[in-house]
């Protein structure tokens, strides 16, 4: 508020009164600011599945995938426009980039790992998109495992028995390839005097489930027993395969020794009422226990075992094995007692 003093003048005589004036000023009233909200604006988000894949151990020159789903959880179109993967191991297949993924859409792409070497590996999957994080990244891990072809030999051990001096005799060994690469023979080596071999070169390729068979022979020359070894050599077997040789000679003059029964034992089994591809035949020298594989996979219901021993008394078992590898439970058990000399 404001006000004016009143104030009092004389003039001639006269008294003069004077005004009083007072002014009120009053300001009343509210002032409201609004405004209206703009929408944020629309941007893609890359969303991965996966930040690391680990295939953990894989056989070389085998693979391994596993799929790494790509999808955008943003509003707005996400466009991949590139994939870099810089390995010879670890590999990316799918949809071409450049590629877009609408909202809530995804893409899906598949790493394999194909290790070519032995020992640890690992590489990184670059992702480069149009969302504003920075370029996603995906980890790689594997173990390269060493291949190995696997030899079964029958039969395992070879007797010539006894011989005259000077005179030969001979033996079939047949080599099959259990394994899952092929087996290169890089030599054969034999020991023991009056041993031989014959029809398998160094060089010689034995692929996967494939047989071969060669000749073992046994000439002596000096009266008595002899024993040797012949071995296969191969840098596709984890070990050197050795097969135990006997024999024995006598003089011309001499007469023969008696000669030492050879027993086999003859098994066969029911077919199985499930889908299979073959049976493992099973031994053990304790009943119920410790049975070990005399057979890889047979398509036969019955076999022979020749390598028995006079004396002794075995337990066997057979079991189906379907095509994925997965063997049955043991069947019931046949005992056989091979008499003694």
């Amino acid at each position: 508020m404001f006000s004016h003093r009143r104030n009092s003048f004389s003039f001639r005589g006269l008294h003069w009164l004077t005004f009083s004036l007072s002014l009120s000023l009053f300001l009343a009233g509210c002032a409201t600011v609004s405004s209206t909200p703009h929408p944020l604006p629309s941007q893609a988000v890359l969303s991965l599945s996966a930040t690391s894949f680990n295939f953990n151990t894989v056989t070389v020159g085998k693979a391994a995938t596993q799929t790494l789903h790509i999808t955008n959880t943003g509003t707005a179109p996400l466009t991949i426009s590139s994939l870099t993967l810089k390995s010879q191991q670890f590999s990316i297949t799918g949809p071409a980039v450049p590629r877009t993924v609408l909202p809530s859409q995804e893409v899906d792409y598949t790493v394999s790992f194909v290790p070519t070497q032995a020992g640890s590996l690992s590489a990184s999957l670059q992702i480069a998109t149009n969302a504003e994080a920075a370029p996603a990244a995906v980890s790689l891990a594997g173990t390269g495992q060493s291949a190995y072809a696997t030899l079964q030999v029958t039969p395992a051990a070879v007797s010539f028995g006894s011989l005259k001096l000077q005179t030969t005799a001979t033996q079939n060994v047949t080599l099959k390839n259990t394994g899952d690469i092929n087996m290169t023979v890089n030599g054969v080596t034999v020991t023991g005097a009056g041993f031989g071999y014959s029809s398998l070169s160094p060089g010689y390729t034995l692929p996967p489930n494939k047989s071969v068979t060669f000749q073992v022979w046994f000439k002596p020359q000096t009266v008595g027993a002899a024993s040797g070894t012949v071995t296969i050599l191969s840098a596709n077997i984890a070990s050197p395969e050795e097969i135990p040789l006997t024999g024995s000679a006598t003089n011309p003059s001499s007469p023969p020794p008696t000669q030492p029964v050879q027993h086999t034992v003859s098994l066969s089994w029911q077919p199985s009422n499930s889908p299979i591809t073959g049976y493992r035949v099973y031994r053990s020298s304790v009943s119920g226990t410790d049975f070990i594989p005399l057979t890889a996979t047979v398509t036969s219901l019955q076999y022979t075992d020749n390598t028995v021993a006079s004396g002794n008394t075995y337990y066997y078992v057979v079991t189906a094995v379907d095509s994925s590898g997965s063997e049955s439970p043991y069947s019931n058990q046949a005992t056989a007692v091979i008499p003694s000399p």
